[in-house]
């Protein structure tokens, strides 16, 4: 019995740190609160809330994407993420209504909720935001089963003037 104990405890000391640097650079899963990124996540009417997985490799990487629905940690709360659109990366320039065409400085990026009515965010409050506040980009929903697929990446072109490109397509 000693032996057997002695050999999982052995497992759960590699394994753990093996889970916990994966979590934390590769990949990992969030809960979606809030209506701001309705219709995507969240959507009217339902009783629950959105599983997502989070690909965080790719933002290591510098392999982020306008259109891309990202983990943001809340440049006003720095306690507290946010999920919301990257619309703009440094270098574009975005039409406002409010604000008129405003320039994306380098190491910044412009992200607004899908949900323009509910969501705080770059054109409400924000302005341009540090690329390195964005956490991790929603790859996939996985809960709930009815709605288990691939985010898909959008973002008005008609108000984003192109910057630089990113060499990646």
């Amino acid at each position: 019995m000693q032996n057997a104990l002695w050999t999982t405890a052995k497992h759960c000391a590699f394994a753990l740190p093996v889970a916990l640097t994966f979590n934390d650079l590769v990949a990992s899963t969030a809960c979606i609160d809030g209506v701001s990124m309705q219709p995507a996540f969240n959507p009217p009417g339902g009783t629950y809330r959105d599983r997502v997985l989070l690909d965080k490799m790719c933002i290591r990487m510098g392999r982020y994407k306008r259109g891309d629905i990202c983990l943001i940690k809340s440049p006003t709360h720095p306690d507290k993420v946010i999920v919301k659109r990257l619309i703009a990366l440094e270098g574009d320039r975005v039409r406002t209504e409010n604000q008129g065409v405003v320039p994306i400085p380098q190491g910044f990026c412009w992200i607004e909720g899908d949900n323009e009515e509910n969501s705080i965010d770059s054109a409400t409050s924000h302005g341009p935001v540090p690329l390195a506040l964005v956490q991790g980009r929603v790859s996939h929903i996985l809960w709930p089963p009815s709605r288990i697929g691939r985010v898909k990446r959008s973002f008005p072109k008609e108000r984003v003037l192109l910057g630089y490109q990113h060499p990646w397509p």
